[in-house]
Protein backbone atom coordinates (compact mmCIF):
# COMPACT_ATOMS: atom_id res chain seq x y z
CA UNK A 1 0.00 0.00 0.00
CA UNK A 2 1.13 3.39 -1.00
CA UNK A 3 2.93 5.17 2.39
CA UNK A 4 1.24 8.42 2.09
CA UNK A 5 -2.71 6.81 1.96
CA UNK A 6 -1.55 4.25 4.97
CA UNK A 7 -0.20 7.60 6.80
CA UNK A 8 -3.69 8.87 6.45
CA UNK A 9 -5.57 6.00 6.74
CA UNK A 10 -3.69 5.38 10.35
CA UNK A 11 -4.30 8.88 11.65
CA UNK A 12 -7.95 9.07 11.02
CA UNK A 13 -8.21 5.84 12.30
CA UNK A 14 -7.07 6.91 15.94
CA UNK A 15 -9.17 9.84 15.36
CA UNK A 16 -12.54 7.78 15.01
CA UNK A 17 -11.07 5.26 17.52
CA UNK A 18 -11.31 8.34 20.35
CA UNK A 19 -14.33 9.01 19.07
CA UNK A 20 -16.07 5.12 19.40
CA UNK A 21 -14.77 4.73 22.69
CA UNK A 22 -16.71 7.40 23.87
CA UNK A 23 -19.83 4.83 22.93
CA UNK A 24 -18.35 1.45 22.61
CA UNK A 25 -17.05 0.32 26.69
CA UNK A 26 -14.24 -0.80 25.70
CA UNK A 27 -10.26 0.44 27.10
CA UNK A 28 -9.05 2.74 23.87
CA UNK A 29 -6.03 0.08 23.03
CA UNK A 30 -8.20 -3.25 22.78
CA UNK A 31 -11.06 -0.68 20.81
CA UNK A 32 -7.47 -0.34 18.09
CA UNK A 33 -6.32 -3.20 18.21
CA UNK A 34 -9.65 -4.61 16.72
CA UNK A 35 -10.08 -1.49 14.64
CA UNK A 36 -6.48 -2.74 12.88
CA UNK A 37 -7.90 -6.20 12.36
CA UNK A 38 -10.93 -5.36 10.73
CA UNK A 39 -9.02 -3.09 7.94
CA UNK A 40 -6.63 -6.32 7.74
CA UNK A 41 -9.90 -8.54 7.13
CA UNK A 42 -10.88 -8.89 3.47
CA UNK A 43 -13.54 -6.18 3.29
CA UNK A 44 -10.74 -3.54 3.45
CA UNK A 45 -7.51 -5.66 2.43
CA UNK A 46 -4.70 -3.57 4.07
CA UNK A 47 -1.83 -4.83 4.65
CA UNK A 48 1.28 -3.67 6.09
CA UNK A 49 4.72 -4.91 7.23
CA UNK A 50 7.45 -2.91 8.57
CA UNK A 51 10.96 -2.60 8.91
CA UNK A 52 11.55 -4.00 12.44
CA UNK A 53 14.45 -1.03 12.62
CA UNK A 54 11.97 1.40 11.76
CA UNK A 55 9.82 0.56 13.33
CA UNK A 56 11.65 1.09 16.69
CA UNK A 57 13.45 4.19 15.90
CA UNK A 58 10.21 5.80 14.42
CA UNK A 59 7.92 5.05 17.88
CA UNK A 60 10.08 4.30 20.71
CA UNK A 61 11.93 7.30 21.03
CA UNK A 62 9.14 10.18 21.09
CA UNK A 63 7.46 8.01 23.25
CA UNK A 64 9.72 7.56 25.85
CA UNK A 65 10.74 11.12 25.34
CA UNK A 66 7.64 12.59 26.19
CA UNK A 67 7.51 10.11 29.20
CA UNK A 68 10.64 11.91 30.93
CA UNK A 69 8.44 15.41 30.05
CA UNK A 70 5.70 14.68 31.46
CA UNK A 71 6.73 13.14 34.48
CA UNK A 72 6.61 14.88 37.76
CA UNK A 73 10.49 15.28 39.30
CA UNK A 74 9.31 16.11 43.06
CA UNK A 75 7.17 13.32 42.87
CA UNK A 76 10.21 10.98 41.04
CA UNK A 77 12.64 12.21 43.47
CA UNK A 78 9.86 11.55 46.88
CA UNK A 79 9.07 8.21 45.70
CA UNK A 80 12.77 7.46 44.17
CA UNK A 81 13.14 4.12 46.19
CA UNK A 82 10.18 2.29 45.70
CA UNK A 83 10.44 3.61 41.67
CA UNK A 84 13.88 2.90 41.82
CA UNK A 85 13.23 -1.31 43.18
CA UNK A 86 10.05 -1.47 41.03
CA UNK A 87 12.03 -0.77 37.56
CA UNK A 88 14.96 -2.65 38.76
CA UNK A 89 14.42 -5.31 40.99
CA UNK A 90 10.92 -6.27 39.81
CA UNK A 91 12.23 -6.25 35.73
CA UNK A 92 15.37 -8.46 36.98
CA UNK A 93 13.05 -10.74 38.83
CA UNK A 94 10.42 -10.76 35.71
CA UNK A 95 13.22 -11.10 33.24
CA UNK A 96 14.68 -13.92 35.13
CA UNK A 97 11.98 -16.18 36.24
CA UNK A 98 9.08 -15.33 33.41
CA UNK A 99 12.25 -15.67 30.80
CA UNK A 100 12.76 -19.18 32.26
CA UNK A 101 9.35 -19.83 32.21
CA UNK A 102 8.46 -19.24 28.54
CA UNK A 103 11.47 -21.15 27.62
CA UNK A 104 10.49 -24.22 29.67
CA UNK A 105 6.97 -23.84 28.33
CA UNK A 106 7.55 -23.13 24.54
CA UNK A 107 10.99 -24.71 23.81
CA UNK A 108 11.06 -23.79 20.32
CA UNK A 109 11.75 -20.07 21.69
CA UNK A 110 15.45 -19.88 22.57
CA UNK A 111 16.94 -18.59 25.62
CA UNK A 112 17.70 -15.29 24.95
CA UNK A 113 14.55 -14.78 22.88
CA UNK A 114 12.40 -16.21 25.92
CA UNK A 115 14.24 -13.25 28.05
CA UNK A 116 13.86 -10.71 25.48
CA UNK A 117 10.32 -11.14 25.22
CA UNK A 118 10.18 -11.10 29.14
CA UNK A 119 11.92 -7.80 29.63
CA UNK A 120 9.37 -6.64 26.33
CA UNK A 121 6.20 -7.95 28.91
CA UNK A 122 7.85 -5.86 32.35
CA UNK A 123 7.15 -2.38 31.13
CA UNK A 124 3.98 -0.74 32.46
CA UNK A 125 1.58 2.14 30.67
CA UNK A 126 0.14 4.58 33.30
CA UNK A 127 -1.14 6.55 30.42
CA UNK A 128 -3.75 3.69 30.37
CA UNK A 129 -3.99 2.95 33.99
CA UNK A 130 -5.34 6.95 34.21
CA UNK A 131 -7.61 6.90 31.42
CA UNK A 132 -9.20 3.63 33.63
CA UNK A 133 -9.44 5.38 36.65
CA UNK A 134 -10.61 8.44 35.46
CA UNK A 135 -8.67 10.65 38.07
CA UNK A 136 -9.88 8.51 40.74
CA UNK A 137 -6.37 6.99 41.94
CA UNK A 138 -4.80 8.30 45.21
CA UNK A 139 -2.11 11.18 44.22
CA UNK A 140 0.39 8.89 45.88
CA UNK A 141 -0.19 5.70 43.83
CA UNK A 142 -0.79 8.26 40.53
CA UNK A 143 2.77 9.30 41.07
CA UNK A 144 4.66 5.83 41.47
CA UNK A 145 2.68 4.46 38.54
CA UNK A 146 4.17 7.37 36.50
CA UNK A 147 7.34 7.34 37.30
CA UNK A 148 7.52 3.62 37.21
CA UNK A 149 6.44 3.17 33.91
CA UNK A 150 8.81 5.63 32.69
CA UNK A 151 11.80 4.11 34.25
CA UNK A 152 10.59 0.16 33.60
CA UNK A 153 9.99 1.49 29.87
CA UNK A 154 13.88 2.25 29.30
CA UNK A 155 15.06 -0.39 31.49
CA UNK A 156 12.87 -3.11 29.86
CA UNK A 157 13.79 -2.34 26.54
CA UNK A 158 17.35 -2.03 27.58
CA UNK A 159 17.06 -5.23 28.76
CA UNK A 160 15.47 -6.34 25.55
CA UNK A 161 17.76 -5.40 23.20
CA UNK A 162 20.57 -6.74 25.17
CA UNK A 163 18.59 -10.53 25.21
CA UNK A 164 17.83 -9.72 21.26
CA UNK A 165 21.81 -9.06 20.43
CA UNK A 166 22.47 -12.36 22.60
CA UNK A 167 19.85 -14.25 20.48
CA UNK A 168 21.69 -13.16 17.28
CA UNK A 169 25.00 -13.76 18.53
CA UNK A 170 24.12 -16.96 20.14
CA UNK A 171 25.98 -16.14 23.13
CA UNK A 172 24.02 -14.99 26.45
CA UNK A 173 25.51 -14.64 30.44
CA UNK A 174 23.44 -13.05 33.11
CA UNK A 175 26.87 -11.65 34.61
CA UNK A 176 27.84 -10.17 31.40
CA UNK A 177 24.29 -8.56 30.43
CA UNK A 178 24.16 -6.98 33.92
CA UNK A 179 27.19 -5.09 33.19
CA UNK A 180 26.68 -4.37 29.83
CA UNK A 181 23.54 -3.19 31.29
CA UNK A 182 25.14 -1.07 33.76
CA UNK A 183 27.82 0.74 30.95
CA UNK A 184 25.19 1.46 28.36
CA UNK A 185 22.45 2.88 30.65
CA UNK A 186 24.83 5.29 32.40
CA UNK A 187 26.13 6.42 28.51
CA UNK A 188 22.96 6.75 27.24
CA UNK A 189 21.70 9.00 30.46
CA UNK A 190 24.57 11.18 29.90
CA UNK A 191 23.93 11.64 26.33
CA UNK A 192 20.73 12.35 26.33
CA UNK A 193 21.60 14.96 29.15
CA UNK A 194 24.14 16.79 28.36
CA UNK A 195 22.41 17.25 24.15
CA UNK A 196 19.26 18.38 25.74
CA UNK A 197 21.10 20.77 28.01
CA UNK A 198 22.75 21.77 25.25
CA UNK A 199 19.92 22.36 23.47
CA UNK A 200 18.45 24.44 26.50
CA UNK A 201 21.65 26.72 26.54
CA UNK A 202 21.69 27.99 22.50
CA UNK A 203 17.93 28.90 23.16
CA UNK A 204 18.84 31.25 26.38
CA UNK A 205 21.50 32.17 24.32
CA UNK A 206 19.37 32.93 21.51
CA UNK A 207 16.63 34.29 23.35
CA UNK A 208 19.16 36.67 25.11
CA UNK A 209 19.59 38.22 22.08
CA UNK A 210 16.39 38.35 20.36
CA UNK A 211 16.89 35.32 17.57
CA UNK A 212 14.82 32.82 19.11
CA UNK A 213 12.06 31.94 16.90
CA UNK A 214 9.12 29.61 19.08
CA UNK A 215 8.57 27.71 15.52
CA UNK A 216 11.94 27.26 15.16
CA UNK A 217 12.50 25.87 18.44
CA UNK A 218 9.48 23.66 18.90
CA UNK A 219 10.70 21.99 15.54
CA UNK A 220 14.19 21.25 17.07
CA UNK A 221 12.49 19.56 20.07
CA UNK A 222 10.38 17.69 17.70
CA UNK A 223 14.28 16.26 16.37
CA UNK A 224 15.73 15.80 19.64
CA UNK A 225 14.47 12.81 21.04
CA UNK A 226 15.36 11.17 17.56
CA UNK A 227 18.96 12.93 17.47
CA UNK A 228 19.45 11.78 21.44
CA UNK A 229 18.61 8.37 20.73
CA UNK A 230 20.89 7.85 17.52
CA UNK A 231 23.74 9.47 18.87
CA UNK A 232 23.29 7.50 21.51
CA UNK A 233 23.15 4.18 19.33
CA UNK A 234 25.38 5.19 17.40
CA UNK A 235 27.83 5.57 20.73
CA UNK A 236 27.24 2.03 21.31
CA UNK A 237 24.63 3.37 24.80
CA UNK A 238 21.45 3.09 25.25
CA UNK A 239 19.49 5.07 22.73
CA UNK A 240 16.34 4.25 24.98
CA UNK A 241 17.67 6.00 28.21
CA UNK A 242 19.26 8.75 26.01
CA UNK A 243 16.00 9.84 24.62
CA UNK A 244 14.29 9.29 28.23
CA UNK A 245 16.78 12.17 30.13
CA UNK A 246 16.54 13.99 26.76
CA UNK A 247 12.66 14.34 27.77
CA UNK A 248 13.81 14.61 31.52
CA UNK A 249 16.18 17.72 31.32
CA UNK A 250 13.93 19.18 28.31
CA UNK A 251 10.55 20.01 30.64
CA UNK A 252 13.08 21.53 32.92
CA UNK A 253 13.94 24.44 30.02
CA UNK A 254 10.39 24.24 28.71
CA UNK A 255 9.50 25.50 32.62
CA UNK A 256 11.44 28.65 32.41
CA UNK A 257 9.36 31.20 32.85
CA UNK A 258 10.18 32.98 29.28
CA UNK A 259 8.38 32.55 25.83
CA UNK A 260 4.40 31.56 26.29
CA UNK A 261 4.04 30.90 23.19
CA UNK A 262 6.63 27.80 22.97
CA UNK A 263 5.35 26.22 25.87
CA UNK A 264 1.51 25.90 24.31
CA UNK A 265 3.08 24.88 21.41
CA UNK A 266 5.19 22.30 22.76
CA UNK A 267 2.59 20.88 25.17
CA UNK A 268 -0.30 20.96 21.90
CA UNK A 269 1.90 19.09 19.68
CA UNK A 270 3.20 16.94 22.20
CA UNK A 271 0.07 15.47 23.61
CA UNK A 272 -1.17 15.21 20.35
CA UNK A 273 2.09 13.42 19.16
CA UNK A 274 1.42 11.07 21.86
CA UNK A 275 -2.31 10.28 21.40
CA UNK A 276 -1.56 9.60 17.66
CA UNK A 277 1.78 7.36 18.22
CA UNK A 278 0.20 5.56 21.03
CA UNK A 279 -2.87 4.67 18.72
CA UNK A 280 -0.78 3.54 15.23
CA UNK A 281 1.16 1.52 17.57
CA UNK A 282 -2.19 -0.31 18.84
CA UNK A 283 -3.78 -0.19 14.96
CA UNK A 284 -0.57 -1.68 13.55
CA UNK A 285 -0.60 -4.77 15.96
CA UNK A 286 -4.55 -5.03 14.89
CA UNK A 287 -3.59 -4.85 11.01
CA UNK A 288 -0.15 -7.68 11.94
CA UNK A 289 -2.90 -9.66 14.41
CA UNK A 290 -4.61 -11.90 12.11
CA UNK A 291 -1.48 -12.47 9.94
CA UNK A 292 0.33 -13.65 12.72
CA UNK A 293 -2.53 -16.01 14.42
CA UNK A 294 -2.69 -17.52 10.81
CA UNK A 295 1.00 -18.67 11.00
CA UNK A 296 0.91 -19.42 14.40
CA UNK A 297 -2.27 -21.95 13.59
CA UNK A 298 -0.39 -23.35 10.40
CA UNK A 299 3.23 -23.91 12.48
CA UNK A 300 1.31 -25.70 15.37
CA UNK A 301 0.70 -28.27 12.96
CA UNK A 302 4.16 -29.05 13.44
CA UNK A 303 4.97 -28.27 17.04
CA UNK A 304 3.26 -29.78 20.10
CA UNK A 305 0.81 -26.87 20.96
CA UNK A 306 -2.31 -26.14 19.53
CA UNK A 307 -4.10 -22.51 19.40
CA UNK A 308 -5.96 -23.45 22.45
CA UNK A 309 -3.05 -24.47 24.44
CA UNK A 310 -1.40 -21.20 23.31
CA UNK A 311 -3.97 -19.10 24.46
CA UNK A 312 -4.03 -20.98 27.60
CA UNK A 313 -0.05 -20.11 27.65
CA UNK A 314 -1.19 -16.28 27.54
CA UNK A 315 -3.30 -16.88 30.72
CA UNK A 316 -0.83 -18.55 32.52
CA UNK A 317 1.67 -16.00 31.67
CA UNK A 318 -0.76 -13.17 33.10
CA UNK A 319 -1.43 -15.05 36.09
CA UNK A 320 2.14 -15.22 36.48
CA UNK A 321 3.13 -12.05 36.00
CA UNK A 322 0.61 -10.61 38.13
CA UNK A 323 1.82 -13.02 41.08
CA UNK A 324 5.17 -11.82 40.96
CA UNK A 325 3.89 -7.59 41.11
CA UNK A 326 1.75 -8.49 43.49
CA UNK A 327 4.65 -10.79 45.94
CA UNK A 328 7.42 -7.86 45.24
CA UNK A 329 5.00 -5.24 45.66
CA UNK A 330 3.23 -6.84 48.77
CA UNK A 331 7.00 -7.37 50.71
CA UNK A 332 8.44 -3.89 49.27
CA UNK A 333 5.18 -2.05 51.41
CA UNK A 334 5.49 -4.63 54.32
CA UNK A 335 9.38 -3.74 54.56
CA UNK A 336 8.90 -0.01 54.06
CA UNK A 337 6.25 0.47 56.68
CA UNK A 338 7.81 -1.46 58.97
CA UNK A 339 11.14 0.63 58.59
CA UNK A 340 9.00 3.72 58.08
CA UNK A 341 6.06 3.84 60.55
CA UNK A 342 6.76 6.32 63.02
CA UNK A 343 7.16 8.92 60.12
CA UNK A 344 3.42 7.93 58.55
CA UNK A 345 4.21 8.75 54.91
CA UNK A 346 1.37 9.19 52.38
CA UNK A 347 -0.97 6.52 51.62
CA UNK A 348 -0.12 4.32 54.33
CA UNK A 349 -2.98 4.26 56.40
CA UNK A 350 -4.73 2.32 53.55
CA UNK A 351 -4.96 -1.37 53.88
CA UNK A 352 -1.98 -3.30 52.85
CA UNK A 353 -3.41 -5.85 50.92
CA UNK A 354 -5.52 -3.56 49.14
CA UNK A 355 -3.19 -0.85 47.62
CA UNK A 356 -0.80 -4.39 46.83
CA UNK A 357 -3.64 -5.61 44.73
CA UNK A 358 -4.84 -2.09 43.43
CA UNK A 359 -0.83 -1.97 42.11
CA UNK A 360 -0.95 -5.38 40.79
CA UNK A 361 -4.13 -4.74 38.66
CA UNK A 362 -2.52 -1.51 37.62
CA UNK A 363 0.23 -3.23 36.30
CA UNK A 364 -1.20 -2.64 32.84
CA UNK A 365 0.95 -3.61 29.46
CA UNK A 366 0.96 -1.02 26.67
CA UNK A 367 2.02 0.95 23.41
CA UNK A 368 5.96 0.35 24.77
CA UNK A 369 5.95 -4.01 25.32
CA UNK A 370 4.10 -3.36 21.88
CA UNK A 371 6.46 -1.04 19.88
CA UNK A 372 9.19 -3.66 21.18
CA UNK A 373 7.91 -6.94 20.19
CA UNK A 374 7.10 -5.37 16.72
CA UNK A 375 10.51 -4.47 16.28
CA UNK A 376 12.03 -8.30 17.15
CA UNK A 377 14.17 -8.45 13.76
CA UNK A 378 12.63 -11.10 10.72
CA UNK A 379 15.95 -12.66 10.42
CA UNK A 380 18.96 -13.73 11.86
CA UNK A 381 21.80 -14.56 9.34
CA UNK A 382 19.49 -15.37 6.79
CA UNK A 383 16.74 -17.49 8.76
CA UNK A 384 14.08 -16.47 10.46
CA UNK A 385 14.07 -15.76 13.56
CA UNK A 386 13.21 -18.69 16.09
CA UNK A 387 9.63 -17.48 17.78
CA UNK A 388 8.84 -14.18 16.52
CA UNK A 389 5.48 -14.75 15.79
CA UNK A 390 5.12 -16.93 18.80
CA UNK A 391 6.52 -13.62 20.32
CA UNK A 392 4.20 -11.15 19.51
CA UNK A 393 1.42 -13.20 19.52
CA UNK A 394 1.79 -13.89 23.20
CA UNK A 395 3.10 -10.17 24.02
CA UNK A 396 -0.17 -9.04 21.86
CA UNK A 397 -2.49 -11.29 24.36
CA UNK A 398 -0.88 -10.28 27.28
CA UNK A 399 -1.50 -6.79 26.30
CA UNK A 400 -5.30 -7.26 25.76
CA UNK A 401 -5.63 -9.49 28.98
CA UNK A 402 -3.69 -6.98 31.25
CA UNK A 403 -6.09 -4.36 29.78
CA UNK A 404 -9.31 -6.14 30.77
CA UNK A 405 -7.63 -6.93 33.76
CA UNK A 406 -7.45 -3.08 34.28
CA UNK A 407 -10.48 -2.08 33.33
CA UNK A 408 -12.50 -4.38 35.36
CA UNK A 409 -10.26 -4.41 38.42
CA UNK A 410 -9.33 -1.03 39.14
CA UNK A 411 -13.13 0.47 39.42
CA UNK A 412 -14.23 -2.53 41.44
CA UNK A 413 -10.72 -1.93 44.24
CA UNK A 414 -11.04 2.12 43.98
CA UNK A 415 -15.03 1.81 45.23
CA UNK A 416 -12.95 0.37 48.80
CA UNK A 417 -10.11 2.87 49.11
CA UNK A 418 -10.60 6.24 50.80
CA UNK A 419 -9.58 9.06 48.35
CA UNK A 420 -9.22 12.19 50.71
CA UNK A 421 -5.68 12.67 48.78
CA UNK A 422 -7.52 13.95 45.99
CA UNK A 423 -9.95 16.73 47.72
CA UNK A 424 -6.86 17.54 49.92
CA UNK A 425 -5.12 18.26 46.26
CA UNK A 426 -8.20 20.38 45.15
CA UNK A 427 -7.64 22.48 48.22
CA UNK A 428 -3.67 23.33 47.46
CA UNK A 429 -4.51 24.31 43.77
CA UNK A 430 -6.96 26.36 45.34
CA UNK A 431 -4.54 28.00 47.78
CA UNK A 432 -1.66 28.37 45.00
CA UNK A 433 -4.30 30.15 42.63
CA UNK A 434 -5.25 32.59 45.71
CA UNK A 435 -1.26 33.19 46.62
CA UNK A 436 -0.71 33.89 42.73
CA UNK A 437 -3.71 36.46 42.61
CA UNK A 438 -2.53 37.76 46.21
CA UNK A 439 0.65 38.66 43.95
CA UNK A 440 -0.92 40.11 40.74
CA UNK A 441 -3.27 42.36 43.59
CA UNK A 442 0.16 43.94 45.12
CA UNK A 443 2.16 44.57 41.61
CA UNK A 444 -1.28 46.08 40.14
CA UNK A 445 -1.22 48.28 43.68
CA UNK A 446 2.78 49.10 43.95
CA UNK A 447 2.32 49.65 40.25
CA UNK A 448 -0.21 52.35 40.68
CA UNK A 449 1.02 54.12 43.64
CA UNK A 450 4.06 54.61 41.06
CA UNK A 451 2.25 56.40 38.81
CA UNK A 452 0.90 58.75 41.04
CA UNK A 453 1.39 60.42 44.61
CA UNK A 454 -1.75 61.87 45.14
CA UNK A 455 -4.01 59.49 45.35
CA UNK A 456 -7.34 60.73 47.29
CA UNK A 457 -8.01 59.48 50.33
CA UNK A 458 -10.36 56.45 50.79
CA UNK A 459 -13.27 58.35 52.49
CA UNK A 460 -13.25 60.09 49.27
CA UNK A 461 -12.25 57.25 47.05
CA UNK A 462 -16.05 57.09 45.53
CA UNK A 463 -16.64 60.67 44.93
CA UNK A 464 -13.71 60.45 42.64
CA UNK A 465 -14.42 57.60 40.65
CA UNK A 466 -18.01 59.19 40.15
CA UNK A 467 -16.19 62.82 39.15
CA UNK A 468 -13.69 61.12 37.09
CA UNK A 469 -16.26 58.92 35.42
CA UNK A 470 -17.69 62.63 34.34
CA UNK A 471 -14.59 64.46 33.20
CA UNK A 472 -14.29 61.03 30.89
CA UNK A 473 -17.41 61.68 29.92
CA UNK A 474 -17.16 65.29 29.11
CA UNK A 475 -13.84 64.96 27.20
CA UNK A 476 -15.01 61.83 25.16
CA UNK A 477 -17.93 64.40 24.13
CA UNK A 478 -15.38 67.27 23.03
CA UNK A 479 -13.33 64.90 20.84
CA UNK A 480 -13.58 63.59 17.87
CA UNK A 481 -14.23 60.18 16.66
CA UNK A 482 -11.14 59.38 15.74
CA UNK A 483 -9.07 61.02 19.31
CA UNK A 484 -11.65 58.88 21.29
CA UNK A 485 -10.97 55.45 19.17
CA UNK A 486 -7.40 56.27 19.49
CA UNK A 487 -7.85 57.08 23.19
CA UNK A 488 -9.84 53.86 23.76
CA UNK A 489 -7.05 51.71 21.78
CA UNK A 490 -4.56 53.22 23.94
CA UNK A 491 -6.93 52.53 27.29
CA UNK A 492 -7.47 48.68 26.25
CA UNK A 493 -3.40 48.48 25.27
CA UNK A 494 -2.65 49.54 28.90
CA UNK A 495 -5.07 47.52 30.30
CA UNK A 496 -3.88 44.50 28.37
CA UNK A 497 -0.10 45.55 28.93
CA UNK A 498 -0.98 45.87 33.15
CA UNK A 499 -3.05 41.99 33.11
CA UNK A 500 -0.24 40.53 31.13
CA UNK A 501 2.47 42.06 33.58
CA UNK A 502 -0.01 40.80 36.53
CA UNK A 503 0.37 37.23 35.39
CA UNK A 504 4.00 37.10 34.99
CA UNK A 505 3.68 38.50 38.37
CA UNK A 506 1.65 35.57 39.49
CA UNK A 507 4.09 33.09 37.33
CA UNK A 508 7.09 34.08 39.27
CA UNK A 509 5.09 33.56 42.78
CA UNK A 510 4.33 30.19 41.32
CA UNK A 511 7.87 29.60 40.85
CA UNK A 512 9.25 30.54 44.52
CA UNK A 513 5.99 28.13 45.60
CA UNK A 514 7.70 25.19 43.78
CA UNK A 515 11.39 26.45 45.15
CA UNK A 516 10.06 26.18 48.32
CA UNK A 517 8.46 23.03 48.11
CA UNK A 518 4.69 24.75 48.60
CA UNK A 519 3.43 22.96 45.78
CA UNK A 520 4.63 20.04 43.92
CA UNK A 521 5.65 20.08 40.16
CA UNK A 522 2.19 18.61 38.73
CA UNK A 523 0.84 21.67 40.39
CA UNK A 524 3.04 23.80 38.95
CA UNK A 525 2.69 22.81 35.45
CA UNK A 526 -1.73 22.87 35.76
CA UNK A 527 -1.24 26.19 37.03
CA UNK A 528 1.26 27.83 34.86
CA UNK A 529 -0.95 25.74 31.55
CA UNK A 530 -3.95 27.86 33.04
CA UNK A 531 -1.48 31.27 32.91
CA UNK A 532 -0.14 30.18 29.61
CA UNK A 533 -3.84 30.05 27.99
CA UNK A 534 -4.71 33.07 30.21
CA UNK A 535 -2.06 35.24 28.55
CA UNK A 536 -2.60 33.75 24.97
CA UNK A 537 -6.07 35.04 24.84
CA UNK A 538 -4.99 38.50 25.70
CA UNK A 539 -2.23 38.57 22.97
Amino acid sequence: MDILNLVFLLTLAVGVSRILANIIPLPLPILQILMGCLLASPLFGMEVELDPEIFMMLFIPPLLFYDGWKIPKKEFTDHGGQIAAMSLLLVLVTVVAVGYFIHWLLPSIPLAASFALAAILSPTDALSVIAIAQGRLPRHMSHQLEGEAMMNDATGLVSFKIAIAAAMTGGFSLLSVSGEFLMVALGGLLIGGALSWTVGKIKQWMTARNLYDPATYVVTILLLPFAAFYLAEHAGMSGILSAVAAGMVQSRVDMLPVKTSTRILNRSIWEMLDFTFNGVVFLLLGLQFPGIVERVWADSATQSYAMGTLVLYAVVLMALLLAIRFAFIYAYHWIETRLLKPRAKGGENQPLLLITTLSSVAGVRGAITLAGVLSVPLFINGASFPGRDLMIFLAAAVIILSLLIGALGIPYFLKFLSLNDLKEHERELLKARQIASQAAVDWLEEWSKAQSSDEPEPKGSVTARIIDSYRQEMQAMAMERDDRADQAHQLHQLETDLRIRAIQAQRKELYRLRKRRHIDEQMLQTLIRELDYEEAALQ
